[in-house]
């Protein structure tokens, strides 16, 4: 379990704005400016240290707790492909004091694992997006392929025999790929691993043929002449990487996949919380540093109402649950 404290005491917050001249009236309503009292902030990732909502959460909390006067604690509760902490953060009193760092891919595991000890859409208030990041269909040299159309013929022509890899069963990677060969009657090998570090080797040695991986991580290999890349998972041309075009352009009709991030608390929690904390996150997802903080870790920053991100999350629960019954994976 990992820990980390963010932010100045609300008692020196206090002292410090009252020294610097306001009055302790007015130091205490700026310091309560998220309308969550004198007590500590919980902030819940599911997921290990290192990991992107990991880093958002540490980025966010740190200026979160300035702009309350109270600490934001950080704290990784890995484990289950994220059940565990966002289970605590589920039976979490629904004050504002315990919100989590998340990703979209939660929202399929009442399809991956058998029990699930909440809700993913009911259990939990949507607060605000932190951003999403694109992902690419990379492919090994040996294939001989350069386009998408080339490598949709050359698995038509050799069914069963092309391997891909993902970190594991039900990981966006995964889905991308499931959600990619279902409507083109692709037939491949899924060759899941413990994680993303083992699946890349073996992509770039040849062991596997394919694989799905975030753009950022994928361009350097392709300078190195290491995989070749035949597409991006938005419909939407990604500006930063012009030469790669959308999947939904070159053949996979329709096409559009993204692995986003948000924040997200106890079900329950007060309106005018959720919507402080939402225009807060909002304003710093703005800031020069943050954009370019989560930038350099692929993310694009997005800004939604806690309205709209709960009604993208029913629209993603909705199409990767089809996905997932088309490609015949059922849970465990």
């Amino acid at each position: 379990m990992s820990q980390t404290t963010t932010g100045l005491g609300r008692r020196e917050f206090i002292a410090a704005m009252v020294l610097g001249g306001l009055s302790v009236s007015r130091a205490f309503a700026a310091a309560d400016a998220l309308g969550l009292g004198d007590k500590m902030v919980q902030v819940i990732v599911p997921f290990t240290p290192g990991t992107t909502p990991d880093l958002a959460a540490r980025l966010y909390s740190q200026r979160l707790a300035e702009t309350a006067g109270q600490p934001f604690v950080v704290e990784n509760r890995p484990g289950a492909s994220g059940i565990i902490g966002l289970g605590a953060v589920a039976k979490a009193p629904a004050d504002g004091h315990t919100i989590a760092f998340s990703t979209n891919t939660a929202l399929t595991l009442p399809f991956v694992y058998n029990t699930v000890p909440f809700d993913v859409l009911d259990s939990f208030q949507p607060i605000a997006m932190v951003g999403y990041t694109n992902f690419v269909l990379c492919v090994h040299p040996s294939l001989e392929v350069t386009t998408f159309g080339q490598f949709v013929e050359y698995v038509k022509k050799n069914p069963g025999k092309v391997n891909y890899g993902s970190p594991g069963k039900g990981t966006f990677h995964h889905l991308c790929m499931e959600m990619l060969a279902a409507p083109l009657n692709l037939n491949m090998v899924h060759v899941p691993y413990k994680g993303s570090a083992g699946a890349t080797t073996d992509l770039l040695a040849g062991h596997i043929k394919a694989m799905f991986q975030p753009v950022h991580i994928a361009a350097p290999f392709v300078q190195e002449k290491r995989t070749v890349i035949l597409g991006s998972t938005r419909k939407e041309q990604d500006t930063q990487y012009a030469n790669i075009p959308p999947l939904a352009s070159v053949g996979a009709t329709g096409y559009d996949a993204e692995a986003w991030y948000s924040v997200v608390g106890p079900k329950g929690m007060k309106p005018d919380v959720v919507a402080k904390l939402n225009a807060e996150i909002n304003r710093l997802s703005d800031t020069d540093v943050v954009k370019s903080t989560l930038a350099k870790q692929g993310v694009i920053s997005k800004k939604v109402s806690p309205a709209e991100l709960q009604a993208i999350s029913k629209a993603e629960y909705a199409k990767w649950q089809q996905v997932i019954k088309t490609a015949g994976i059922t849970p465990e």
